[in-house]
């Protein structure tokens, strides 16, 4: 073996899809990027995407990263995918795809009424008080919705998967997925961490059957060598092996240390989401799982906000015009600008207050979760709003911390923090002050790809598992303190603020 292997890890997000080559310490060698169109039809509440458009996307970006880099093909020791998730897509008899992907942000809904479960599990739900919630996860599951639209197209199909499973089939020429991208409305057993018991529940609240599952291996399990034909159109040997990873949240909430005793991880990108990493199944919310980790039977019990920086993104894109045309005097994206100008606006944007739960969820939050602005004066302006906000998602992430260390089997004494949000030292401040933790970054940004890199490196034999493999690949950029005073003003805001959602919540439950 040589002294410093180099890992390929993909990297296919809701923006873009990036390439990145990193060696056996996690140091990141080469990079390439291109950015995605999700196709989101914002009107019909669709965003779809061709099958063929995303791999070609994947091919594009591999080929650049030779183009445009020092490192060789044959340098490439391993490979690993991770991607979005909770994508669906359908598959013929030969493992093609033979349906649009139905990316995570789609927001249409089988209508009603939904096929009838049995009686007994409809009074185990009602006198649970989960009915409300369980016709909800039905309504927005896409397989249900599929079954609506295009049901011979669903009942036809050979396999039901997800989006991580296509590109893998096109990488190695074999329908296969991990068990850590299994995250989305599926029949999949999230204790067990397997495709659900025949008795299950989900088998009636789900238009798939069983044999429609698609096979599962574990995080850094072998999956196959490069097709022949991805070996053609990317410059790839046939001979490299591709190991499983895991969806990008898995990855990325690895690599920032969830599982480790004390730790928190927080990601603020698109969708913001925070997570504790457990050896035992320990759900926040009864019947909000505990997603797979990388390392084996291990979880990641998380909280998510679906529109998270997004919500930054969607203000600067209405409202923000002054802000883009600086960014792009500047040389930065807009969101970095936003992130240097709202330190100017005092702590509590002068009483505005956000609710961001712009996106309702099963269980958190619930299927009548709205989103909120309260607090205008004159006084305000855009500023005002982009810092409400970024205080907004940290203080609902606070919410959702509080949940955590009730279930965590050790004192929360650390927040890491990735995603975009992560690289700004403002924003990485005011999750200190916040969260009254001390909080840090990663000495990269790529925490998704470093956490696949990691599934190579240890498929590949180079460390014995992944916690070994994180120890050796992790290093940690920057620490931010919490500033005393800051978290006096945090914590009389938070008081005020977690009542916000619980007096709208009956008018909007009302409403849905």
């Amino acid at each position: 073996m040589t002294d410093n292997p180099y890992f390929l890890a993909l990297d296919y997000g809701t923006q873009s899809v990036r390439a990145l080559v990193f060696d056996l310490h996690g140091s990141l060698i080469a990079k390439a990027q291109i950015i995605v169109d999700p196709y989101i039809d914002d009107e019909a509440g669709a965003a779809i995407q061709e099958p063929d458009y995303c791999y070609r996307q994947l091919v594009d970006v591999v080929v650049d990263l030779f183009a445009n880099s020092q490192v060789t093909p044959n340098q490439i020791k391993a490979m690993a995918l991770t991607t979005q998730r909770a994508c669906t897509v359908l598959f013929d008899d030969a493992g093609n795809a033979n349906s649009p992907i139905y990316m995570w942000s789609d927001r249409r809904l089988a209508s009603r009424p939904l096929p009838k479960m049995s009686w007994y599990f409809r009074l185990g739900f009602a006198v649970s008080g989960l009915s409300r919630r369980i016709n909800y996860l039905r309504r927005a599951a896409k397989v249900n919705f599929i079954h609506q639209v295009a049901p011979q197209q669903l009942t036809g199909a050979a396999k039901v998967g997800m989006f991580s499973g296509y590109l893998l089939q096109r990488m190695i020429g074999k329908l296969i997925d991990s068990r850590a991208s299994q995250v989305g409305y599926l029949p999949f057993d999230y204790k067990r961490q397997d495709w659900a018991s025949t008795r299950s529940w989900r088998w009636q609240a789900l238009a798939v059957r069983p044999s429609q599952m698609v096979p599962l291996i574990s995080p850094a399990e072998r999956a196959g060598t490069v097709d022949e034909h991805f070996a053609q159109d990317s410059g790839l040997p046939t001979h490299l092996p591709v190991f499983a990873a895991g969806g990008d949240k898995a990855c990325e909430m690895f690599a920032s240390g969830c599982g480790e005793a004390g730790v928190v991880a927080v990601s603020l990108g698109s969708a913001a989401v925070i997570a504790l990493g457990t050896n035992q199944y320990r759900e926040a919310y009864r019947y909000l799982p505990a997603f797979p980790s990388l390392k084996p039977q291990a979880f990641m019990t998380e909280l998510q906000l679906e529109r998270g920086f997004w919500l930054l993104s969607w203000l600067i894109k209405e409202f923000g015009q002054a802000e883009v045309i600086e960014s792009h005097r500047l040389g930065i994206s807009a969101e970095q600008l936003v992130s240097r100008l709202i330190d100017d606006i005092p702590i509590g944007a002068k009483g505005l207050m956000l609710s961001p739960t712009w996106a309702q969820g099963v269980i958190y939050p619930g299927p009548e979760a709205r989103g909120s602005i309260v607090g205008f004066t004159p006084e305000h302006n855009r500023l005002c709003l982009y810092r409400a906000a970024i205080e907004g998602i940290l203080l609902t992430l606070k919410s959702a911390l509080i949940r955590l260390s009730k279930i965590s089997q050790a004192p929360i004494n650390l927040v890491r923090v990735s995603g975009g949000g992560a690289q700004s030292d403002i924003i990485m401040q005011m999750c200190a002050d916040v969260f009254d933790l001390p909080v840090e970054r990663l000495h990269i940004y790529e925490a998704s790809g470093l956490g696949a890199a990691m599934c190579c490196a240890v498929g590949a034999g180079y460390y014995d598992d992944v916690e070994a493999a994180r120890r050796e690949m992790t290093h940690i950029g920057q620490r931010f303190e919490p500033i005393a005073t800051h978290v006096v003003q945090y914590q009389h805001i938070f008081k005020i603020y977690k009542t916000l959602y619980p007096q709208i919540r009956p008018f909007y439950k009302a409403q849905s």
